[in-house]
């Protein structure tokens, strides 16, 4: 059946097997109304799968919460394997999906069993990050997730726009093409990104699609070496403010478009051939960028160009003590942590994190006062660079009791940011 994770009145958390698919498909397809065959999902459960689909497979771990006969199925969530960055190491992370539960049984703990026994599955298994992207940032604060990936949309007027030409060339991807290149650039622009998930292939659904059914259109620039640093999936999107040349990349936006640049020359090549090609026929341009790149000199003279902040996802620590002891620390000190886990208590407790440079970072469990109390939310956030040092002041369970304590060593900005939807 499977080992019992999460027991609580009449309802058990598990699990589920790969035999057993069809029955959290199902509930997916009850919950967020999708179409649905039960035979072809039983016999799809059943069918015997290939070494890479084996694989793949593996990768995924849905939990589930039954009745304590195992018969009913209330919801389920869904963790996949990924490999994420994070100051310069690469780490376990689960990325959360297909939360859902029927409707009769909403409200009843169904989630919170299904994704406590997943975030248990995920300590006991190495996982050292998890990362979603929800329905309501308050409702998955309550299991240790904290808002990250600070993304800007950027929608951009192509007449206002005086990009320069900085040579390189511009090549189409036809279905059936190299894709290698987009993933050249993937790894460029997120080497030092933390959460930025480690691929080994661009995106596997995108070589496969139907693009030009689609209308979606895959640009490379290279630079005057040859060298690709630069991108646009593209798509047109008509709205009331005009034709947007849309490169949009976010769980919203429902789409795999993308725009990534490099460097400041490979933005300046996008923008100039974006301008060139397409003024004629688009009255916008409009794609995502992470929160270092502030583009708003490039704005010319206009009323209609905007900028949208949202945050891209949530993020969690699994393991505490794994990321105290790899995280990169500034200058030398000690700064005694006191972290609250209501679903993982090993990563309860005062953390006493002392660094130097060149030095391993050294991680003790103490009974000193601590210089800070912090939940598991606001550490994570913190940890990765998602917020800061001045964050302290604004984040509403932070307590700081000793001010003088080195924080800035350890809670700096860094780059953070999500760009794989699960």
């Amino acid at each position: 059946m499977g080992r019992i994770i999460f027991r609580e009145d009449n309802m058990i958390a598990r699990l589920l097997k790969p035999e057993e698919s069809w029955r959290w498909n199902q509930v997916m397809a009850a919950a967020f109304e999708w179409d649905f065959d039960l035979e072809k999902a039983r016999a799809e459960a059943a069918r015997e799968k290939t070494e890479e689909e084996l694989r793949e497979q593996a990768r995924n771990r849905c939990f589930g919460a039954l009745s304590d006969d195992g018969k009913i199925l209330y919801g389920c969530v869904n963790s996949r394997e990924y490999t994420c960055r994070f100051d310069g190491g690469a780490y376990k992370l689960g990325g959360i999906g297909g939360v859902s539960t029927l409707p009769p049984y909403r409200h009843n703990g169904a989630i919170r069993a299904s994704l406590s026994a997943s975030l248990r599955d995920m300590y006991e298994n190495g996982f050292t990050f998890s990362y979603l992207f929800p329905f309501s940032t308050r409702y998955y604060r309550k299991f240790g997730y904290e808002a990250a990936a600070e993304a800007r949309e950027w929608t951009l007027q192509l007449s206002a726009l005086s990009p320069k030409d900085v040579g390189g060339t511009i090549e189409q991807i036809f279905p059936g093409g190299d894709f290698s290149p987009l993933l050249e650039i993937h790894k460029a622009c997120f080497a030092d990104c933390n959460m930025s998930v480690v691929r080994d292939r661009y995106d596997a659904d995108l070589e496969k699609a139907n693009l030009m059914n689609e209308q979606r259109y895959i640009y490379v620039w290279r630079n005057n070496v040859g060298v690709p640093r630069g991108l646009m999936i593209t798509h047109k999107k008509e709205t009331p403010e005009g034709t947007i040349l849309d490169c949009s990349h976010n769980f919203g936006a429902g789409n795999g478009n993308d725009f990534l640049f490099c460097d400041m020359e490979a933005l300046s090549a996008l923008l100039f051939f974006a301008k060139s090609a397409f003024s004629s026929d688009y009255d916008k341009i409009r794609f995502m960028t992470r929160r270092e790149a502030d583009l708003s000199v490039l704005i010319g003279d206009n009323n209609e160009s905007t900028c949208r902040m949202f945050w891209n996802g949530m993020l969690r620590v699994v393991n505490v003590r794994r990321v105290l002891e790899n995280c990169n620390c500034r200058g030398t000190g000690c700064v005694r942590i006191a972290v609250e886990d209501t679903i993982l208590p090993e990563n309860c407790g005062t953390w006493k994190l002392t660094f130097a440079p060149g030095q391993v970072n050294f991680v003790e469990k103490t009974e000193e006062q601590p210089d800070v109390s912090l939940t598991i939310n606001a550490f994570s956030a913190l940890i990765c660079g998602a917020r800061d040092v001045h964050s302290l002041a604004w984040i509403p369970d932070a307590v700081v009791h000793n001010a003088a304590a080195p924080f800035a060593g350890v809670f700096y900005a860094k780059p953070c940011f999500m760009l794989d939807l699960f």
